[in-house]
């Protein structure tokens, strides 16, 4: 588990420093406004998404890491591969559209260390079902029941989420109205 965190915490941070770094060299400075417009208009879409109210695909690879990486290379490197190729957050499937927004904040606000801020507290929160799934279970054989269990409650999830995006609403238009970002 430790593996796995900190290999995800390594790519996830660079991803975050990296659209952070991107941001800073493409945007010039006066750009707070249209910033914060375009970042509650898309944040808008993405909630819109996540209520039903619109079907927009999400741009993705579509592609799960691989399960063969355990027999083929033993629990720890496999953990390793896991945290390196899911904290890239885009390389494999999105289930929520909160990963772009994240994206385009990190890039709009244009400083690394936001960025990497950003990506690296998203990822221990992916990584914390890691740590907190086997309190949840009896016994090693109760899987499947917790998947379950959190597969019926995804309505639970997605309702969490949209309160996720209405909270970046807020900041992007406070972008808006102050005329500044971070």
């Amino acid at each position: 588990m430790v593996t796995y965190t900190l290999a995800g915490a390594l790519t996830s941070v660079l991803l975050g420093a990296g659209l952070g770094l991107v941001g800073a060299l493409a945007l010039p400075d006066d750009m707070a406004v249209p910033a914060g417009v375009l970042g509650l208009a898309v944040a808008a879409v993405a909630m819109a998404r996540e209520i039903g109210v619109v079907a927009v695909p999400l741009p993705q690879l579509g592609r799960q890491t691989q399960g063969m990486w355990a027999k083929s290379y033993g629990f720890t490197a496999a953990a390793l591969l896991w945290g390196l190729d899911l904290g890239l957050v885009f390389t494999t499937w999105l289930t929520l559209s909160g990963a772009w927004v994240l994206a385009l904040a990190a890039f709009l606000v244009g400083k690394p260390l936001f960025g990497a801020a950003l990506f690296g507290a998203s990822w221990l929160g992916r990584a914390l079902s890691v740590w907190v799934g086997p309190l949840l279970m009896e016994r090693a054989t109760d899987t499947p029941r917790l998947l379950a269990t959190l597969y019926e409650r995804r309505r639970l999830f997605r309702s969490a989420h949209v309160v996720g995006l209405a909270c970046t609403m807020l900041v992007f238009g406070s972008w808006i109205l102050s005329g500044t970002t971070m």
